[in-house]
């Protein structure tokens, strides 16, 4: 009966050690996807706010008498200036897909309005204006399903 008392002692370290091991993991993997959420936040909102600013240096473009021969590059800088490529590399790393391509579909609508403009139409023109109808809805289905990926309720208003 001697081995009793050793046993239980060994049996209760080893059930202490453990149970902490298991809390300490557990804590970890909660404190890992809590910096997960904080980081797509961040980049989500990054991501939406170069696509607002593109489109504001693309309506300027569209509304600005800009000499012929300097408008490819003026509209062209001002496309390239918010830094959404980069986001957009980012975004295809950390984002659930469904994000990555409605973010990719945002970015394009805007590519073609670049593209209408260095065509040389402007903002009365009937495609600029689709062109901002479909960059309106594109940008509706970015922000549901990054408002989905973090856990979000959708709005009842739309921004």
């Amino acid at each position: 009966m001697e081995w009793i008392s050793p046993v239980s002692t060994a049996l209760g370290a080893v059930i202490g050690v453990g149970s902490t091991l298991i809390a300490d993991r557990l804590r970890w993997r909660r404190e890992r996807a809590g910096q997960s959420l904080d980081v797509r936040r961040i980049l989500y909102g990054d991501y939406t706010a170069a696509l607002s600013r593109m489109r504001t240096a693309l309506n300027e473009c569209a509304l600005a008498d800009i000499p012929a021969q300097e408008r490819p590059q003026r509209v062209r800088e001002l496309f390239l200036a918010p830094g959404a490529y980069e986001i957009r590399h980012q975004l295809a790393i950390i984002a659930p897909q469904v994000v990555v391509e409605a973010a990719r579909t945002a970015f394009v609508v805007l590519r073609d309005t670049r593209d209408l403009l260095l065509e040389g139409a402007g903002i009365e023109d009937q495609a600029y204006r689709e062109l901002e109808d479909r960059f309106d809805s594109a940008l509706a289905v970015l922000r549901s399903a990054m408002r989905r990926d973090l856990g979000v309720p959708e709005s009842t208003t739309r921004t």
